[in-house]
Formats: C-alpha cells, structure tokens, sequence
C-alpha cells in the first residue's frame, strides 16, 4: 500500500494543494481496485457505489480512516478529516473505473509506468471535471499521457474547488448546517460522471454540464429542507445564521448563490418539497442529511423529531425504515469516531450516538411489555442477555445467535425493525440497560446473602 505523508503545516506539500491532490490519486493509481471477472451492468455498478458511499461515509459528507494517508502529530481535525475525506473520493472513482472495465484500470493491459501515469490523469479528469473545467478535463481523460501534461495545473484549480466546498481552510465552519451536504452532493456528482466517462471510454462537457445541473437542483432541495428544519428549532434563527455563513464562504457562482439564498429565505412546506425527491437515493440523501442536521448537536428537540416524522411520511418511508437509518448512522459513527470532527469539531464525539441512541431506547420502551414476552418465551436469547448483563463477554457465535434471534423478534413486532438493521447489535447494550432483571434465568440471579438467625432471648433468672 503506498503511504501518503500529511503535515498541514508542510510547506513543500500543504493539504488542499494541487500537489497534495495529485500525491493522494497517485497512491490511488498506484494500486488500483481489483477489476471484477465480468464488466457489471450499470444498476449493479450504481449500487455497489451507494453501498461504498454509506460505508465510507461519504454519503454523510465526510470520510472513514483510509489506510493510505497518515499525518504528522501537529495535524489538526480539519486537515486530519479532509485527507481521509478527498482519499476516500478518489477511491470511489478508481472503484466506478474497475467495475466498468476501463482499459487502463484492466491489469496487465499497459506498461506499469504508463499505467499509473494513465490511471492518475484519468482519475483527475472526474474530479476536474466536477469541479467545472469540462474542456481540460476531456482533453486529459482522452489523452491521459499527454505531454506536455496538464497535470498540474487542473490540479491546484480542482484541489482549490475541493478545499472551497468543504472549506477545508475555514475550520471553525466544519460542521456548520450545509457544509456536510453539499461536500456529499459533491461526491456524488464525481461518483456519477465516473460511472458515465468510464463506462462509455469519453468525458463528454455537455453530459457533465447536464449532471452539474441535476447536482445544483439537489443542493438547493437541501437548502430547503434544512431552512425548513429550523423553523422546527428552538434556536432556528441561529441555524439559519449558520446557513447563510457556509452559503457565503463557499465563494459560489452568482446564480447558484442567488438560488440557494432564495430557498433558504423562502422554503416550501415538506408536502410540497416531497415530489421533488423522486429517487430512492434523493429521498434518502434528504432524511438523512436532515437527521444528521438535527442530531449534531446532541439534542433531539421535540420540534425537531415531528418534523423529522413528518419528513418521512411525506417521502414514504415507514418508521422501521427511518429507525434503520438511524442505526446505520449510528453504525458509521462509532465505528469512525473520528469522521465526527467533519460534522462538528466538538470535544465530545460520542454525541451523535448518545443522541441517536436515546432515540432508540424510546422505541424499546414503547415496545417493552410485548418485548418482555417475546424475550421470556425464547429461553436461549434469554440466558444470553443475561451472561451479557453481568458483565460477560459474548463469543462470535453468541452474538449470531443473539443478533439472529432479534431478527425474529422484529418480525414479530415492526416498530422493532431496527435489530434487523446493519448495526442492530448496538442495541444489544440498550436491551441489558433496559430489561428487568428478573426476567432472567435463576442462575444468573445471585442469591441475596444468608442472613444469620437472631439467638433466642435469653430469658434472665427470676424474671
């Protein structure tokens, strides 16, 4: 695995320059995904992509830890959560490129020089090309050998659109309403011009043109759905404070600036933004980034669960779907809890999940009576909850059986069909907090000490 070196304070190679950026998709070049067997049909491309978006957390506008990039002790959050973010990128285009079966992604096809050097000018087009310089970036993509190389110079103008929307240089906005959002559509634009340049050999400008159109009716969406969240907020004058700031740090071109101002000062009600999240994928991009939005800060407020609720009806998406969001959120996070500094640079960043998890404990207990029957009458799951509750390590097969039989219990009682969901042993630690005890089996009950017997009166002599 090549290694990348990350100081931010390193003057010969700063993060978010376009050397920076180039070194990253070199690592990338250097050691690209394995190429499926069989070129996959698009559908099944589109969806292993989806898949690797909410695995690398890109789907939630930040990254997961990514082996190839390490940093200097010095380096600070923002730095630290941007690298993984834009290495993560680069490795969903590399992925759309193999399973398209690219001709310089194929192994073997082309001397290992001129394959990485193909690979890297190839994989900056896709990001060049998001990045609005469509007629350079199908120059580069049709030659990717070219010398003298344009290289360079598409990649400090694609590296400073990458640090802009993510406002890698803007720290303290990190995490700021919006800012996560928009780094998400971005990543999905560059997702979807992959698929479609890899797929057909040639980076056309006006089909870029027509995908940076669709990516600019997402990001107003977005805005409106979030302006819409904090008319919900106790504190939503602030929020939409919040907004403005990263509409305005963004430096975007005068229309879209002007479209997302619009939406933020005058959003739809949700029945009414509803029919405009017409796939699958928009509708949960829409809930989830408004979930993130009204989690972020640790506090689920009433306003903010209604209109979250409301949200989901209005898309159609039933409370076990929204629950399995959640879980799957939640899943992320605690498995990266480093990804948090993307969404908010907090001193503790357990709060995401604390706030989901309370979400969850409330389903448990709207569900408790039902559960504990369910429970009392599956002996085996049980007596696991118990070895767990005092403290117990559960081995592999155990957490099967434990998983597998709370998948049961979900079908039994839908509103429980979080357990079902990737993560649903993260609930495991809520059933111990929340079960009674007595529902156990004896052995796992400790008999309350013998108490000795009090000695008989002594009865005095001559009384």
């Amino acid at each position: 695995m090549a290694r990348l070196l990350h100081q931010s304070q390193q003057a010969e190679l700063p993060v978010g320059s376009g050397e920076w950026l180039l070194a990253v998709i070199g690592a990338v070049a250097a050691e690209p995904p394995e190429c499926p067997p069989l070129k996959q049909p698009l559908p099944a491309r589109r969806d292993a992509l989806e898949k690797q978006l909410h695995e690398s957390g890109l789907a939630y506008g930040t990254g997961a830890h990514d082996p190839a990039v390490e940093h200097e002790p010095e380096a600070g959050p923002g730095a630290r959560a941007f690298a993984h973010f834009v290495a993560g990128l680069v490795r969903l285009c590399a992925r759309a490129a193999a399973m398209s079966h690219a001709p310089w992604f194929l192994p073997g096809a082309e001397p290992a020089g001129d394959g990485v050097r193909a690979r890297r000018g190839q994989l900056l087009a896709v990001l060049a090309a998001a990045a609005g310089e469509g007629e350079a970036a199908a120059r580069l993509f049709a030659n990717p050998l070219l010398a003298p190389s344009p290289l360079e110079k598409l990649a400090d103008k694609t590296a400073a659109r990458l640090s802009r929307r993510y406002l890698a240089e803007s720290g303290p906005f990190t995490g700021l309403p919006l800012h996560n959002g928009l780094c998400a559509i971005e990543v999905r634009t560059c997702a979807t011009i992959a698929l479609s340049v890899f797929d057909h050999a040639r980076l056309s400008p006006g089909a870029v043109a027509l995908v940076d159109n669709s990516a600019l009716s997402w990001r107003v969406l977005l805005v409106e759905l979030l302006a819409a969240l904090a008319r919900a907020q106790e504190n939503g004058a602030e929020y939409e404070k919040g907004i403005e700031q990263v509409i305005r740090s963004q430096r975007l071109p005068v229309r879209e600036a002007r479209m997302l101002r619009r939406a933020l000062a005058h959003p739809r009600e949700v029945e009414q933004i509803a029919p405009a999240l017409h796939s699958d994928a928009l509708r949960r991009f829409g809930l989830t980034q408004v979930l993130l939005a009204a989690l972020v800060d640790r506090n689920f407020e009433a306003g903010e669960v209604a209109f979250v609720e409301r949200l989901a009806r209005a898309v159609g998406i039933d409370a076990g779907q929204l629950a399995r969001l959640e879980v799957e959120v939640d899943d992320f996070y605690r498995r990266n809890k480093d990804a948090l500094t993307a969404l908010r640079l907090a001193e503790a960043p357990e709060g995401l999940p604390h706030a989901l998890t309370t979400r969850l404990e409330a389903a448990v207990l709207d569900n408790i009576d039902r559960l504990l029957q369910e429970i009392r009458e599956t002996g085996e799951l049980a007596e696991l909850l118990g070895k767990a509750s005092v403290g117990t390590s559960l081995t592999a097969a155990e957490k099967a059986k434990v998983r597998e039989q709370l998948i049961d219990l979900a079908k039994t009682i839908p509103a429980l069909a979080i357990f079902a969901a990737p993560g649903g042993m993260l609930l495991l630690p809520i059933l111990i907090k929340l079960l009674p005890f007595n529902l156990l089996p004896s052995s796992f009950i400790d008999r309350p000490p013998a108490v000795p017997a009090l000695p008989e009166p002594q009865r005095k002599s001559g009384s």
